[in-house]
C-alpha cells in the first residue's frame, strides 16, 4: 500500500501493471501512439424530456470515428428524482448507443441524492450497489458498443467494492476515474464514506505512481465533483467573498492530494469534473505557501442545460500533452435572435 505522507511506495502489482501496459492498451484502439482524440461528457440528461437532446449529442459524437473513448463524469440525472431500476438502466442502454468504449464514473445525483431511507425506498448505499451491479458488472472493461480492458480499484486488497473507481495507459498519459461527490448533507453510513474517500486517495496516487514508473508523460483524472465552486486569484476572491475558495464539504482530503502529487510530477496533470455545468479550461490549485500549481489544469464539460460536449486532444509532441475543443451539437444550440 502507499504511505499518504510523502513520496509513494511503490507495490509489487504496480510494477507489473507497468509491465503489461501492453495488455491493457486496447488493441480495438489506433495503435498509433502520437497523436488521438477522446470525447468528455457528463451531468445529462436531466429528464425524460431532455433525453433527445442527449440522443443528438451521441450522433454528434459517433460522426467522429476515429475517437478512441468517452468519459462520463456523472449526474446521469436530476438530484431528487427516483433512482428506480428502470430510470438507471434505461441511461445504461442510452449509452450503450455510444459507438466507442464508455467510460462512467458516479456522480451524486445517481445514488447519493437520492430519495431514500424508508421501510419502501432503498438508502443511497442500497442504490450504489445497484449502480455498480449494472455499469461494472464486468469491472476490468468498459462498457460501450465497444469496449476496452481496465484496471479497477477492485483488485486492490481492501478496496474491493470500488469496481467504478479504474485505471488504464494509452500512449504518454496514465487515467483514472475517481469516485468524489461533495457530500451535502449527512450520509446514512459516515463508516462507508469515509471508506469511499480513503479509496478515491489511494486511488488518486496509485495513478501518479504508475505513472512514474511507466515514465508516462502526463496524468488525466476524471471525477464527478469540482473542488472549487468558485475560482479566482486567491487574494482577490478572498476579499469579495471569505470562503468561496475552501473545498466543497467531503472533498477537504482531496486538495493536498493533488498538490502533493501534481507538485512531484514533472508532466501535466489534467483533473476532469463536473458538477457546476459550466465549460471551462483553467488552473485552480494553489499550494499551501500560495504559489500556483502550474502543471495542474482544471477542464469541465459542460452540462445541463447546455448538452454539448469537449473533444480532448493528446498530441505526444505538445508540451502540454492535451488540447480542449468545444463540441457544440448543432441540433442542441439555442437559435440567434433575427437568425
Amino acid at each position: 500500500m502507499f504511505s499518504l505522507i510523502g513520496q509513494p511506495r511503490v507495490p509489487a502489482r504496480l510494477l507489473a501493471l507497468t509491465a503489461l501496459a501492453a495488455v491493457l492498451l486496447p488493441a480495438c484502439l489506433n495503435p498509433s501512439p502520437g497523436v488521438y482524440e477522446f470525447a468528455l461528457v457528463g451531468d445529462a440528461p436531466y429528464g425524460a424530456d431532455r433525453v433527445p437532446l442527449f440522443e443528438a449529442l451521441i450522433d454528434h459524437v459517433n460522426e467522429r470515428a476515429q475517437l478512441e473513448w468517452v468519459i462520463h463524469v456523472g449526474d446521469i440525472k436530476q438530484a431528487g428524482e427516483p433512482c428506480t431500476d428502470q430510470l438507471l438502466r434505461s441511461r445504461f442502454d442510452l449509452f450503450q448507443r455510444f459507438a466507442f468504449p464508455f467510460v462512467y464514473t458516479p456522480g451524486d445525483n445517481d445514488w447519493f441524492d437520492c430519495p431514500g431511507g424508508s421501510a419502501t425506498v432503498p438508502d443511497e448505499y442500497e442504490r450504489l450497489g445497484f449502480l455498480r451491479s449494472l455499469f461494472f458488472a464486468e469491472p476490468t472493461r468498459t462498457t460501450g458498443r465497444r469496449f476496452m480492458p481496465v484496471r479497477t480499484q477492485a483488485s486492490e486488497p481492501g478496496f474491493e467494492d470500488f469496481v467504478e473507481n479504474v485505471l488504464w495507459l494509452r500512449g504518454p498519459v496514465v487515467y483514472a476515474t475517481v469516485h468524489l461527490i461533495a457530500v451535502t448533507r449527512e450520509p446514512t453510513d459516515a463508516a462507508a464514506e469515509e471508506h469511499r474517500v480513503d479509496a478515491a486517495i489511494e486511488w488518486i496516487r496509485t495513478a501518479f505512481a504508475v505513472a512514474r514508473e511507466s515514465s508516462s508523460a502526463a496524468v488525466f483524472i476524471a471525477t464527478q465533483a469540482d473542488p472549487w465552486m468558485v475560482r479566482g486569484l486567491p487574494e482577490v476572491t478572498r476579499l469579495l467573498c471569505e470562503g468561496c475558495l475552501d473545498p466543497q464539504p467531503g472533498l477537504e482530503r482531496i486538495y493536498p492530494v493533488l498538490v502533493d502529487e501534481s507538485r512531484s510530477f514533472a508532466g501535466p496533470v489534467v483533473l476532469a469534473v463536473g458538477d457546476t455545468h459550466i465549460f471551462r479550461v483553467d488552473k485552480p490549485l494553489y499550494a499551501p505557501d500560495g504559489l500556483l500549481v502550474e502543471n495542474f489544469t482544471r477542464v469541465e464539460t459542460f452540462g445541463e442545460p447546455h448538452v454539448h460536449w469537449v473533444r480532448v486532444t493528446v498530441d505526444r509532441a505538445d508540451p502540454q500533452v492535451f488540447s480542449f475543443h468545444q463540441e457544440l451539437v448543432p441540433a442542441n444550440t439555442a437559435p440567434v435572435p433575427g437568425h
